[in-house]
């Protein structure tokens, strides 16, 4: 059993110049859910990425944005993934890739 919670992890580009293209989308979805009251946000250097925590259904739920480039994302969510003990059946990635088939679930 995990000790850490789920996880959302939305991808994206760090940087205003980056904020409307369509690499944010997974960016774009976390701050939807984090624009509701009393959501709590903080920068962690020690991961590169702004991470946070909400309640679904009285459960904690791990919010991340990698601040790192697309391409370097799972460096990100590898430490954070690592430190709180969460195992990859249990993060959910929010992304832009319309090119990747889906993945089968179970």
């Amino acid at each position: 059993m995990a000790q850490g919670f789920p996880s959302l992890v939305g991808l994206g580009n760090p940087g205003a110049e980056y904020a409307e293209t369509r690499h944010n989308a997974g960016f774009r979805f976390l701050d939807v859910l984090l624009d509701a009251p009393a959501r709590d946000c903080t920068t962690s250097r020690a991961f590169s990425a702004n991470a946070g925590k909400l309640t679904v259904s009285g459960k904690d739920v791990w919010l991340l944005e990698p601040q790192t480039f697309m391409n370097h994302s799972g460096d990100a969510v590898s430490k954070f993934a690592h430190y709180y003990k969460i195992p990859a059946a249990e993060i959910l990635v929010v992304h832009d890739e319309l090119d990747l088939p889906p993945e089968p679930c179970g």
